[in-house]
């Protein structure tokens, strides 16, 4: 049997200025959410039973978007989902980062192993993103479900990582779009 897992990133925030959110709580600007209602226009025949998202508003709004023509879809709250916390760069503005030091910069966006003090790489992301992954796949197994997942950029580039086995000088390359998708077809017993 082929289930699907279709991964999309929440998008613009309401911010006045371009930081590094990781787990600051902001919600989708408007702009972000008219990027999630042409997402879900796109996803609009596609078979969603179950659809998860993170715990910040931002992935909460995108989902609800998604499932205005999914109404029948279970919705599942998960923090595991949550991005990558910056530690204390949260919240630094992205362009005085790159201005400052562009090593740094760098290094927050392209190194899968680097931690900023008080925050976590995303090697470490890897160990609550992982687990939940295999859960996901348990549950459409047994249930034989349809998953829709509402993350964030860093969360679904470890989701990428888990689903094709990349390397992760692969996964530090990965950008996502918001209004873009990505659907896998997984064969089940």
């Amino acid at each position: 049997m082929k289930l699907s897992i279709i991964l999309f990133a929440h998008g613009d925030v309401d911010s006045k200025e371009d930081i590094l959110c990781g787990w600051i709580n902001l919600p989708l600007s408007k702009k972000g959410t008219a990027q999630a209602k042409k997402l879900s226009a796109k996803l609009k025949k596609e078979k969603i039973d179950v659809a998860f998202c993170s715990d910040m508003l931002r992935s909460e709004q995108c989902l609800v978007e998604v499932l205005a023509h999914h109404k029948k879809a279970k919705v599942i709250i998960d923090p595991r989902l949550r991005g990558r916390h910056h530690g204390m760069l949260t919240g630094e503005k992205q362009d005085v980062l790159k201005k400052k030091s562009k090593d740094i910069f760098d290094l927050v966006h392209k190194n899968y192993h680097f931690r900023v003090q008080g925050g976590e790489s995303l090697h470490q992301m890897g160990e609550r993103v992982f687990p939940f992954m295999t859960a996901v796949l348990h549950l459409m197994k047994k249930e034989k479900v349809n998953v829709a997942i509402s993350a964030h950029p860093n969360s679904l580039r470890l989701i990428m990582e888990y689903l094709e086995g990349l390397h992760p000088k692969e996964v530090a390359e990965i950008a996502h779009h918001p209004e873009k998708h990505k659907k896998y077809l997984l064969e089940f017993d």
